[in-house]
């Protein structure tokens, strides 16, 4: 598991790192790493850093890690905890040994880019969402400015 860890943290550090995303293993516990990720272009999360936190678990890669943002953050997908549906991040029943942890990184981002309206986490943000996008956005500038600048 260590080569493992260490493999995928040498690709997102140094070999083919995630636009916008760097990552920080916690030098204390190995199965400990913090992801800074920025708001993606274009999106009402633009200009926003987001603290996520990424925990794996003793038998990684044969289970999945655990992905909850630390950055407060107004989403339909992601709930009050910073939590997704594992479904959507493909962390849980649809989890393989051959996924790594910069695939579930970009499934993120794309989420930050991309709301699922079938599933809903932040019921709020969701009615929100549907009823008026523009104040939905206009909303999510505002809490990324107060919380994660």
């Amino acid at each position: 598991m260590q080569n493992r860890l260490n493999k995928e943290l040498q690709d997102l550090t140094t070999g083919n790192p995630l636009a916008g995303v760097n990552i920080t293993p916690d030098p204390n516990n190995r199965l400990q790493w913090m992801a800074i990720v920025a708001g993606p272009e274009g999106t009402a999360y633009q200009g926003g850093k987001f603290k996520l936190a990424i925990t794996f678990p003793e038998n990684y890669p044969f289970k999945a890690p655990f992905f909850q943002f630390q950055t407060k953050i107004f989403h339909p997908n992601i709930n009050e905890k910073g939590e997704f549906c594992e479904d959507m991040i493909e962390t849980k029943d649809q989890w393989q040994p051959t996924k790594t942890v910069k695939q579930v990184l970009e499934k993120i981002l794309n989420i930050l880019g991309q709301v699922n309206t079938d599933q809903s986490l932040n019921n709020q943000a969701m009615e929100m969402y549907k009823s008026d996008k523009n104040k939905f956005e206009e909303f999510v500038r505002s809490e990324t400015k107060k919380h994660a600048s």
